[in-house]
């Protein structure tokens, strides 16, 4: 019986490859779901001592959108606060409406059951669809985190004017 350890630089190449795996099952949810062009873009930006390249994200193609996908199914609720952060971040810095936290749901390998966390400020604009125009990733009052299956966030998307409902594609 052999009992082979793996290094760290080992699990973190497994960690790096699932990672990139999740990008792309979003990315494909969401080109199948008004998004044609989406697609996983490994962009995640640098900084010397006199430039800055920022992260937009890991899905692009999605008009005003901004996408960070996370793998960790356990991430806590501080972990969560600070990467949405980071979204918003990298939302202003795309220039982007809304900045969207996927995370992949243990158990779950549609992506449409994963959740999609983004402050209630912008779900509350989304739901309050054709409000797209409120600056509400800039209000930092509205940026408690809120979660909702990314399959029930994006038809909310489609009524706010963004991406292209499949119904309407075909």
């Amino acid at each position: 019986m052999s009992t082979s350890t793996r290094s760290r630089s080992e699990i973190g190449r497994a960690n790096n490859r699932k990672g990139k795996n999740y990008e792309r099952h979003a990315a494909r949810y969401l080109r199948g779901h008004g998004w044609p062009d989406a697609e996983r873009k490994p962009d995640p930006g640098w900084r010397s001592a006199d430039r800055v390249s920022p992260d937009l994200g890991d899905i692009r193609g999605t008009d005003r959108l901004v996408w960070q996908v996370k793998a960790r199914a356990d991430l806590s609720s501080l972990d969560i606060t600070r990467i949405l952060a980071e979204t918003t971040q990298q939302a202003i810095a795309a220039g982007a409406d809304y900045g969207i936290l996927i995370q992949r749901r243990a158990g779950k390998a549609d992506p449409g059951r994963w959740w999609a966390w983004l402050p209630v400020g912008d779900l509350a604009a989304l739901v309050a669809a054709g409000q797209h125009d409120w600056p509400a990733v800039l209000d930092t009052r509205l940026h408690v985190p809120a979660r909702v299956e990314l399959a029930d966030l994006v038809p909310l998307l489609h009524a706010a004017g963004y991406g292209t409902p499949p119904e309407v594609a075909a």
